[in-house]
């Protein structure tokens, strides 16, 4: 599952310069900055954070005020909620998540 999360962070880091928003400055650093943040997390297989900022990334045109930059809207959408549904699935409901709750049962 790592992978999948590492490819959507790189996708969503080039999205700038494949879809042409790359003139935009908010909507450029956010792709770059979260994209890159998305794959590290994703290489260190930290689910529950790389969902957290897919989240980010999916609200970003509107907190951002780039919604009306398509290819930044429709990339920050899919790719965000993409890493959302599927790291957020992983994190909070797949083996990371039973693990860490039979670690801290154990401990107690």
């Amino acid at each position: 599952m790592n992978w999948v999360t590492i490819v959507l962070g790189v996708l969503l880091f080039l999205a700038p310069f494949v879809t042409g928003y790359s003139g935009t400055p908010w909507a450029l650093w956010t792709s770059l900055i979260l994209g890159a943040g998305i794959a590290f997390l994703g290489y260190k297989k930290s689910y529950k954070a790389a969902a957290i900022v897919g989240l980010i990334v999916f609200l970003a045109p509107w907190v951002f005020g780039f919604g009306a930059v398509a290819g930044a809207a429709l990339s920050c959408r899919l790719l965000g909620g993409a890493v959302v549904l599927l790291a957020g699935y992983k994190g909070f409901f797949g083996q990371e998540s039973t693990e860490a709750g039979r670690i801290q049962h154990q401990g107690a």
